[in-house]
């Protein structure tokens, strides 16, 4: 009775060791955070384009093509020509992957249509792409996704841009002559 009252207690005891381990470590690490995160880093770029302020902007952009001077440049002469404002915006999500992610952001904006050369008020969604480099975020890339007004769409009508489109983006013309239509084509 005495042996079975000390291996029980020495039972308990390995139990209690056994349980009190270190714990493995998890099977996927957790991912290393960066300050700023993706929204934050999109919220400033949206702030610093609807104050005109394209040398802060530029912080927050991948561009490997250009240097400041050049980006400040560039975005300067494209919100002139399409007489941009942003107004306001709203981001709705935000999803991280690896070493990307992405950030779906409403933007409310004046612009000059593409279309009827007129100023419109328009409400999109957008999706900015965004990437790690130097171990911070940099936006990659943005499209609109929702209400983009300006789309193209498939080529169809009069003989000058009958022609059809395939998912590689190459326009077959049946006619063999040129397609007036000029833009991008995007799949749904």
């Amino acid at each position: 009775m005495r042996n079975t009252r000390y291996s029980l207690i020495i039972l308990a005891l390995v139990a209690l060791i056994i349980s009190c381990a270190k714990k493995p470590p998890p099977a996927v690490p957790e991912r290393k955070s960066l300050d700023p995160s993706p929204t934050k880093v999109v919220e400033e770029l949206l702030k610093a384009w609807k104050k005109e302020d394209f040398k802060k902007a530029f912080k927050y952009v991948y561009a490997p093509f250009s240097d400041e001077d050049g980006y400040v440049i560039q975005m300067k002469n494209y919100f002139k020509d399409n007489q941009i404002k942003i107004l306001d915006f709203n981001i709705l999500g935000t999803q991280i992957y690896d070493r990307t992610s992405i950030v779906i952001v409403e933007i409310k904006q004046r612009v000059k249509s593409l279309k009827t050369g007129s100023v419109v008020d328009l409400t999109q969604r957008s999706q900015y792409d965004l990437g790690i480099f130097d171990d911070k975020w940099k936006v990659t890339s943005g499209v609109c996704i929702k209400n983009c007004i300006e789309r193209e769409q498939p080529l169809t009508g009069t003989v000058e841009n009958q022609g059809t489109v395939n998912k590689q983006g190459t326009v077959n013309n049946q006619n063999q002559g040129i397609i007036k239509r000029q833009g991008t084509i995007n799949y749904r």
